[in-house]
This record gives structure tokens, C-alpha cells and sequence, in this order.
């Protein structure tokens, strides 16, 4: 029986067990999601049935669950900034590295964004499941406080300036 480490997440890079090779790709187990597309265009690789790789999923426009062996800008959780690729009546679309672009809804731009210019933006999973991607990082970033140790090295991303300082995600 194939088997697979943990739980397979979307936006996030996982590893699944090869199942079966067809002419345009190959299906890993997706466990309760069943089997997941790795098509011949997603991957430089070539695999056999029983290999365990480490992918990328997301979903397709036609909302399937895709994988791929390309490395993507930024993952779920992730705060990054992406250049816009186009302007759309639903949005902004981000080049995140994959063939698919990043959708920032208009409802999620903290201003008007224009073609061709980057934005600080915090990946997520809407409400939909889709992977989307929002500006207004104020509204997505946990306020929760976190616990360090004295001398604890963390990552941050300064995301504002302000008239007191600026404005960092910490481990972002």
C-alpha cells in the first residue's frame, strides 16, 4: 500500500509517493485526496512508480489539486514580495514563479496595485480554498504575542514605516 508522510497540504511542498505514470504525467498518492497530477511539463525529473518526491501543490483554473516540481516565490504562510504580472476585473495576479499567477483580490490590495510594480504580500488559503495572496498584512498577520528566548535568533520582514518606527513580521 503506498503510504505518505503526514498530512498533504495545500501551497506548501509535501512528499508523495509515485502511483502510476501515464502519457502526461504521473499521479502521486494524495492520500485522502486522492491521486494528484504531477504533469510531464512540472517536472524536469524523470520517475518511477515507488519514488518518493518532494512536490508543490496547488490548484489549477479549472480548481484540481496540481503538483509540481518547480519552486514557487512563496508558499502558504510565507510574506514576500511579488512583482504583478496583470490586472484583472477580479484582481491583481502575481508572478509567483509558477505557471499559474497569484490572485490578490481587490478586496486584499491595501492600495490600487499597478502592473509591473512589487508588493509585500502574505500568502494564504481563503475561504474557498484557493491559494490567494493579501496586501493588507495588518488584517492577516497573527497579533497573538510570541514567546522568545533572550538571544533567540528569529527572521523578520519589515513591513511598514510608521511615524513611531516601522512594522516587522517576525518568523513571517
Amino acid at each position: 500500500m503506498p503510504r505518505i508522510r503526514g498530512l498533504v497540504q495545500l501551497g506548501k511542498y509535501n512528499r508523495l509517493e509515485v502511483v502510476k505514470e501515464v502519457d502526461f504525467g504521473f499521479y502521486l498518492d494524495g492520500g485522502e485526496l486522492g491521486e494528484i497530477l504531477l504533469p510531464h511539463n512540472s517536472t524536469d525529473l524523470l520517475h518511477v512508480v515507488g519514488d518518493e518526491i518532494e512536490v508543490f501543490l496547488y490548484k489549477d483554473s479549472d480548481d484540481r489539486m496540481i503538483a509540481t516540481s518547480k519552486q514557487p516565490l512563496a508558499q502558504v504562510g510565507d510574506i514576500t514580495s511579488l512583482k504583478v504580472a496583470a490586472l484583472t476585473p477580479v484582481g491583481a495576479f502575481l508572478d509567483w514563479g509558477l505557471e499559474k499567477d497569484l490572485l490578490v483580490p481587490f478586496a486584499e490590495q491595501a492600495e490600487p496595485m499597478r502592473e509591473g510594480e512589487k508588493y509585500l504580500v502574505l500568502v494564504y488559503i481563503d475561504v474557498s480554498g484557493r491559494i490567494v495572496a493579501s496586501s493588507k498584512l495588518d488584517k492577516r498577520l497573527d497579533r497573538e504575542p510570541a514567546h522568545y528566548e533572550p538571544q533567540q535568533r528569529v527572521e523578520l520582514v519589515i513591513c511598514d514605516h510608521t511615524d513611531i518606527g516601522y512594522k516587522a513580521a517576525v518568523n513571517s
